[in-house]
Order: structure tokens, then C-alpha cells, then sequence
């Protein structure tokens, strides 16, 4: 279209103008074409600019005629729907649809697009806070030692995240002591003891990699000292009374959960028990492997399945096979002939019917034994388990005997 310097002048002041009582954050983008496609219809092309570190929200055009040297506009409207997403750099249409009223023979048409934008808001990604170790309260005890030490790290926490890992290690100490279940909340001191003061420490890391650390101190009293009073040379020797044997009082246990009735998980999945005595008898280092054995169970038990229905149903085709008879009839409606189905077919039907049955027993036969294995593994591992338990709970009696040619003695001893 050509356009007088003064009309394009005026054009663009008017343009101007409508942009700035707009007041919205808006972008002209002037790659725009206008076709006529009819005296009432038009296609509207138009390429949205890149717009850095913006989000194009809509798009809405404007068209403005000029007719006997005045300039107005005759269409404006958005023409993006809701929840459009708009992309930069693609070329876009739409078509204009007017009246023979709004657009003459000898109009000048001009299109202008639009774009509204907004800033897409700054995400604040939260700092991760690291978690929060707990030692547990610090420990006193009497020797020589008739309880079970046990470290407890339960308290320890996340507050946005989770603990992946922990570990306890011996800080000082007179003696140096083993810590039965170092990655472990709860764990067990062992060893042989001696007075004075220990301090153990406990770091945990959370699933961000953030760590931090508790200590709990341990003070060991000496056993205390038993004053003797000397007797004069002319008392009588008393023989001292029998010295009774003590009975280790029972020590307050954490619940077991590794024992053998968790066998009966495995008869109901198997791998599910087996995951639950894959540890101690505490639950601690428990190992995820082991469901593997319930993969292979259910992989056997589909596979049992799917040969059984196709059993069955290259059964059912040779039975409908070895039935089918025709008959042929002359015109008075005599049997004349008879002909039956393909016996090759019906073979070939008959045998891939067996052969999946025979998959089907072979893989009931697997599963069942993985089941039943299964089972009988965890009631042997759980047992053991709870033997153990039971042994830290209550100490162990032993019977013994012992002599020295001359005098025979016996008794019971009891590890505390």
C-alpha cells in the first residue's frame, strides 16, 4: 500500500498515542501481512518476537482504515484464547471476517499486533537446613557392668528432608570399645570396660548432603572397695557364709522385629519376609536385594498363568477341529459324502496343548518352591535372630563342670 509522507506520519503518531493509554507492558511487533481473501474477508500472518527473560501472555490486533485521507480504527480484539501458549519465532494467522459497510472499494487497511507479556516471578529456592543429630543423654554406669550399653540416636532428625545416613565412632576413652551396629539408630557398646570417661560421637547426613553431629559421654565408675575389719588371733575362724550367685536383672529391650513369624509373609509373597530377617534382629541393615526372589515369584506365577489360558484354549480348537464333520447331499437330500476336518491341524492343536500344560506345571512346580524356600529360610534366619535377642535380653546359663583329680565341683555360669 502506499501511504503520503503526512499520513504516515500521522499513522504512526496515533499508533503512539494508543500504546500509551494502553498503560499495559505491551511490545509492536510490526512483522504483520494482510491478504484479502474476498471483499469481506481477510488473512491476518504475524510473527511473535523473543522476548528475554519474558513470558507472552496474549496477543490482540488492531485494524485501521484510512478513507478520504482520515485514519480510524475499525477492529480491535484479542485474538489468543485462554491458556494459550505462545511461542517466539513461530508465525501465526487469523482470519478477519467484516461487512461491505466497514471495508469500501478504495479503503486503505492497515493491521497492527499486539503482544502482552509478563515477567515470570523468581523462584526462592529454599536453603536446605542440614539435620539435626541427638546422641541421645549421657550415660553412667556402675562397675563391673551387669547391663547392656546401648547408644540410641532415635531422637536424631530432618525437618525438611530425611536422614540417609549415620554413623557412631568412639571419641576417647581408657579402652577402646566395638560398636556392634555402627550405621544403625540404636546400636550396642561391647567389650571389656574400665573406670573413667568415654565419649562417643554420632553424624548423620541428610538426602542433601548436609551433616552434623552429637556426642554422648559414658563415665564408668570403679567398683567400689570393700573394707575388711581384722579379727584378733584368738577368735574362732568362722567359716564365711555361702556366697549366693547374682541373678543379671533383666534389661529393658527394643522390640524384635527379625524374628521367625515372619515367615509368614513369605508363604502370603515371598521376599517379604525374607526382606524383614535380612538384618538383625532389630530391623537394622535390612538389604532391598532380596526382592528379587519376588520378581522371580511373580515372573513364574504370570508365566504359570499364561500358559494354563493358552492351554486351554489351543484345547478348545482341537476339540472344535476333531468334531467338525460336512455333509454332502445329493438333490433328494441323501447323504452322499461326509467330510471331515484336517487331521494334521487338529494334531498340530492337540500338541502345542500339552506342551503348554507341561510349561504350566513346570512353572507352578518353580513358584511353589520358591514359596516354600522361601519360607523355610526366613523361619531358620528369624530363629536365629530371635535366639539372639533373647540371649541379650536374659544373658546366657551354661552348666559346668570342673576338677582337680581330687575334688569334684560344679555349677552354672551365667554371661551377663
Amino acid at each position: 500500500m502506499q501511504y503520503s509522507k503526512l499520513n504516515k506520519i500521522l499513522l504512526v503518531c496515533l499508533l503512539l498515542v494508543l500504546k500509551a493509554i494502553t498503560g499495559q507492558a505491551q511490545e509492536l511487533i510490526n512483522t504483520v501481512d494482510l491478504e484479502k481473501l474476498s471483499n469481506t474477508s481477510y488473512k491476518v500472518r504475524y510473527k511473535l518476537n523473543e522476548l528475554k527473560d519474558q513470558e507472552l501472555t496474549s496477543v490482540s490486533l488492531k485494524i485501521y482504515r484510512r478513507r478520504q485521507g482520515k485514519v480510524e480504527e475499525i477492529f480491535s480484539e484479542e485474538i489468543t484464547k485462554p491458556g494459550t501458549r505462545l511461542n517466539p519465532g513461530q508465525t501465526y494467522s487469523y482470519t478477519w471476517n467484516t461487512s461491505t459497510s466497514v471495508v469500501k472499494d478504495g479503503d486503505e487497511l492497515q493491521a497492527r499486533i499486539f503482544v502482552s507479556y509478563t515477567k515470570p516471578p523468581v523462584v526462592k529456592v529454599d536453603p536446605n537446613k542440614p539435620p539435626k543429630a541427638n546422641a541421645g543423654p549421657d550415660i553412667a554406669i556402675q562397675l563391673p557392668l551387669n547391663l547392656v550399653v546401648i547408644l540410641d540416636g532415635m531422637l536424631s532428625y530432618d525437618e525438611d528432608g530425611k536422614i540417609v545416613s549415620l554413623a557412631w565412632r568412639q571419641v576417647s576413652g581408657p579402652s577402646i570399645m566395638k560398636i556392634s551396629s555402627p550405621a544403625s539408630y540404636k546400636s550396642y557398646v561391647v567389650g571389656e570396660f574400665k573406670p573413667g570417661y568415654y565419649l562417643f560421637e554420632l553424624a548423620v547426613t541428610d538426602d542433601k548432603g548436609a551433616k552434623s553431629s552429637d556426642t554422648v559421654s559414658l563415665t564408668a565408675k570403679a567398683p567400689p572397695v570393700v573394707q575388711t575389719q581384722p579379727t584378733p588371733d584368738s577368735a574362732v575362724t568362722k567359716r564365711p557364709p555361702p556366697v549366693q550367685p547374682k541373678v543379671a536383672p533383666r534389661v529393658s529391650m527394643p522390640e524384635m522385629k527379625g524374628g521367625p513369624s515372619n515367615a509368614l509373609l513369605s508363604l502370603v509373597l515371598p521376599g517379604v519376609g525374607h526382606y524383614f530377617v535380612s538384618g538383625d534382629q532389630y530391623g537394622n541393615d535390612r538389604k532391598t536385594s532380596v526382592f528379587l526372589i519376588t520378581a522371580l515369584y511373580a515372573g513364574s506365577v504370570g508365566g504359570a498363568i499364561y500358559y494354563k489360558l493358552r492351554s486351554d484354549n489351543e484345547y478348545d480348537k482341537y476339540l472344535e477341529l476333531s468334531k467338525f464333520r460336512e455333509y454332502q447331499y445329493d438333490g433328494d437330500g441323501n447323504i452322499i459324502g461326509v467330510r471331515g476336518a484336517n487331521q494334521a491341524a487338529s494334531s498340530q492343536y492337540l500338541s502345542d496343548a500339552r506342551n503348554s500344560h507341561k510349561n504350566f506345571l513346570i512353572l507352578t512346580g518353580v513358584s511353589a518352591g520358591i514359596m516354600i524356600g522361601d519360607a523355610v529360610y526366613t523361619f531358620i534366619r528369624g530363629s536365629k535372630n530371635k535366639k539372639a535377642w533373647e540371649e541379650e535380653a536374659r544373658g546366657s546359663t551354661r552348666l559346668f563342670f570342673s576338677s582337680n583329680g581330687t575334688n569334684l565341683m560344679a555349677g552354672i555360669r551365667v554371661k551377663l
